[in-house]
């Protein structure tokens, strides 16, 4: 449960970035590189998610147990885990009622729509999401003239051939998936207002000398009578977007090379946006367990007139676990002596006791030779000590990761 809250947070992190990142381009690039860049900028969101999708960037480290207070590292850890294991389950649940919640407002709006367009009501649309279609209101063919209806039906036609219907249902299950995230629902109405100018540049495209009657005729619908959540329908959703459907009309048209180079740029950014996306995930550390350390050290000798002694201890920080390899299971260990100076550096090591595998009797030693201790002290004065035994404990279970 845990692993899908992480896994969730990190497709939210990368929506939402690449949600900015668009947001703030996409009015300079609708003016410099045209409304279809605008539009093709929207594929960043979906790239930048899947990226994060990817095999992370990992590093391999050896773990050696020690203890905390007397209770081995792995347990104190699991211990804290156990006592927030509470929190999330209860993300969790609120997570999946936010998602009933917004899945159904947004089925029974769109179930609303589509018994208007039952009625003759609602239109001109697209409607469906395996088959979509064209609806038009009754009124239509009085309405509209001849040439304005074959402008309505070429955008709508344009939506269908562009699978536009089909992309607005990702984006409304998108919303469903991150309700929590404002920047989610901006973005979605965003996206469909430039969807919208993509359609009306691709009309113009094909069809140049309708300029005028293409806008007379946006100017002449009407807002839809209900919302839309899963299609695309001809009235825009507030003034804002007409007024700013219309200027685009009136705009001159891009050229050939600029539109190739438009194209292009968008690949390439859209491109860097998913390597940025998986790039910035945090490197996952591959935990490896080694060498558990055994410091059976015996008290010195009390002697009263020498006054109290204390064992020496081992700096953890300076103790680099040995390396096994890889084919290597089971468990055995490593029995050495060791000679400790007065700063506490290793003076000598010497194997009283083989792991049966000479790499890992080797590196063992290397690994004590290199380990720095506080020293033992009498009288709170340090000595040197020899002839001291340390056990390196090697254990790897059958199943665990290489």
């Amino acid at each position: 449960m845990s692993a899908v809250l992480g896994l969730l947070i990190e497709l939210n992190i990368a929506a939402g970035a690449a949600i900015l990142f668009v947001m703030l381009v996409r009015r300079p690039a609708a003016r410099l590189l045209g409304p279809h860049a605008a539009y093709s900028l929207w594929a960043i969101v979906p790239v930048a998610m899947l990226a994060t999708l990817l095999p992370e960037r990992t590093t391999e480290t050896f773990v050696t147990e020690f203890l905390i207070g007397g209770v081995p590292a792995s347990v104190a850890a699991a211990r804290l885990e156990a006592s927030a294991s509470w929190l999330a389950p209860a993300l969790t649940a609120a997570w999946i009622f936010g998602i009933a919640a917004l899945t159904f407002m947004l089925v029974r709006r769109q179930r609303a729509f589509l018994r208007d367009a039952d009625i003759g009501l609602a239109g001109p649309a697209i409607v469906g999401f395996r088959h979509p279609r064209i609806v038009t209101p009754d009124d239509f063919t009085r309405r509209f003239s001849h040439d304005e209806r074959k402008l309505i039906l070429t955008h709508e036609q344009v939506h269908i051939d562009r699978n536009d219907a089909r992309i607005n249902a990702g984006a409304a299950l998108l919303r469903c998936l991150f309700w929590f995230n404002p920047l989610v629902h901006i973005g979605v109405n965003a996206m469909r207002i430039d969807q919208e100018m993509s359609c009306d540049a691709e009309v113009i495209d094909r069809r140049p000398r309708v300029r005028r009657a293409y806008a007379e005729t946006l100017l002449k619908t009407q807002l839809a009578s209900r919302p839309l959540p899963v299609g695309c329908y001809w009235p825009a959703e507030s003034q804002h977007p007409l007024a700013e459907r219309i200027s685009l009309i009136a705009a001159k048209p891009l050229s050939g090379r600029r539109r190739a180079a438009a194209a292009a740029l968008v690949v390439a950014v859209t491109a860097s946006a998913g390597v940025a996306a998986w790039a910035a995930q945090p490197e996952r550390t591959i935990f490896r367990e080694t060498a558990d350390v055994v410091l059976p050290f015996e008290p010195l000798q009390h002697d009263e007139k020498a006054g109290a002694v204390t064992r020496p201890r081992l700096i953890a920080s300076s103790f680099s676990a040995p390396a096994v390899p890889a084919s290597w299971h089971g468990s055995s260990e490593v029995v050495a002596e060791v000679c400790l100076s007065r700063a506490g550096a290793v003076d000598s090591v010497a194997l009283l006791k083989s792991s049966g595998d000479t790499g890992i009797d080797n590196a063992s030693l290397r690994s004590l030779r290199k380990a720095r201790f506080e020293p033992a002290t009498r009288s709170g004065q340090p000595v040197a000590l020899c002839r001291q035994q340390i056990t390196l404990e090697f254990k790897l279970d059958p199943g665990a990761p290489p």
